[in-house]
């Protein structure tokens, strides 16, 4: 390990050209079987600590500054501007009701491994960004571990227990509907399993086809979005909470301008792309020494609140006679996104379930800042 980084911290250029280039390794890396197991955002986190712990690169920088105060803001509307709530609930059905009954198995949770462990002073922060997690994804962690301020240390083993941790869950979701308790205690026959899956109808992945106008467009109003937040927040006093009014603001337009937004594309991806580069800057800011003091404990607490979500979500489920298939989707969309629950469910051959599953997801985008947030500041953070 070098005392001083090969890369500077003012060579500005050097930096932003990394950071980059560390986003188009992790989305080349989804597209890759080892990418698709462990998910691109782990190996760029890892790349990202191995380049600055090895002192290539500085564990501190003005770009990376930018990062946290200006791209992350900015990606908020940019992953939001598709969220029409009124999809949600009317094409969700059931699935809906499991995805309420899997985010109050995630809070209580939290609350149980907050009390239980010994998290130290980020603790609350910690309990507001997992939280976030599985009730939105790692599009959320990122977000509510900028708002909160988690330190990067920390930010970086959670997204190592949460990978771990995630991947376990994700696997044992893909395995629930074969497996014979689940069926027996759902009470599925064998042909209605058969009749459920002769209702898959065949589904083709979207074409994105960016342009300009659209992405000159999209960014514009996510400035602009971001602009109003950002003024709401310090007319309130709450300056550290602008992501919480950017999200708000978001919904509103995305619900009232429905119409007028569905047929631009790119919005997604650009959003996507900077909150790469967002989790590039993390794993670039972490001390590994300082992180394995504390990862294992933060594993823990990631586990505690999957388990406390899996019993609730299919506890409840079962109570209320829901579809377990579909509550497999919900959950899935609850604790890992949109994308992994529609690839779960054209996987299995439902490709009726896979707009909702996307629905789902977006709609967990949606909140789940707003719960992490909050419940942050409620436990003192």
């Amino acid at each position: 390990m070098l005392d001083i980084p090969l890369v500077h911290a003012d060579w500005t250029f050097a930096l932003w050209s990394i950071l980059t280039l560390l986003a188009a390794f992790g989305f080349w890396a989804d597209t890759t079987k080892l990418g698709q197991n462990i998910s691109g955002v782990a190996l760029i986190m890892a790349l990202a600590m191995a380049l600055s712990n090895f002192g290539v690169l500085p564990m501190t920088a003005p770009a990376y500054d930018v990062v946290w105060s200006y791209l992350v803001p900015l990606a908020i509307p940019l992953l939001l501007l598709k969220a029409d709530l009124r999809k949600v609930i009317s094409e969700t059905g059931d699935m809906l009701a499991a995805f309420f009954l899997g985010a109050i198995g995630t809070t209580i949770g939290a609350l149980i491994g907050y009390f239980l462990l010994p998290l130290g002073e980020e603790a609350p922060k910690l309990a507001g960004v997992f939280s976030a997690t599985y009730i939105g994804g790692s599009m959320n962690m990122a977000a509510v571990t900028q708002s909160v301020g988690l330190d990067p240390s920390i930010a970086t083993a959670s997204v190592a227990a949460d990978n771990v941790i995630g991947v376990m869950y994700l696997a044992f979701l893909a395995m629930v509907p074969s497996m014979a308790f689940f069926r027996w205690w759902f009470k599925i026959s064998v042909s209605e399993k058969k009749s459920q899956d002769s209702e898959a109808d065949v589904t083709e992945k979207p074409v994105v086809h960016l342009e300009l106008k659209h992405m000159a467009f999209v960014l514009g109003l996510s400035f602009a979005i971001c602009a109003a937040g950002k003024a709401m927040a310090t007319y309130f006093g709450v300056d550290g909470y602008s992501i919480m009014f950017i999200t708000a603001i978001t919904i509103a337009v995305a619900n009232i301008f429905t119409k007028q937004l569905k047929n631009f594309q790119g919005d997604y991806e650009i959003g996507l792309f900077l909150m790469y580069i967002f989790f590039a800057a993390i794993g670039i800011s972490a001390d590994v020494v300082a992180m394995l003091d504390k990862a294992m404990v933060i594993a823990v607490y990631a586990a505690i609140i999957v388990v406390c979500h899996a019993v609730f979500i299919f506890g409840m489920s079962r109570f209320f006679k829901l579809n377990l298939f579909e509550v497999v989707i919900a959950s899935n969309a609850c604790a890992s996104g949109p994308a992994s629950a529609a690839a779960l469910a054209a996987g299995r051959g439902r490709h009726d379930l896979v707009a909702p599953a996307i629905l789902l997801g977006v709609f967990g985008y949606a909140v789940a800042n707003f719960v992490g947030v909050m419940l942050a500041t409620w436990l003192g953070a």
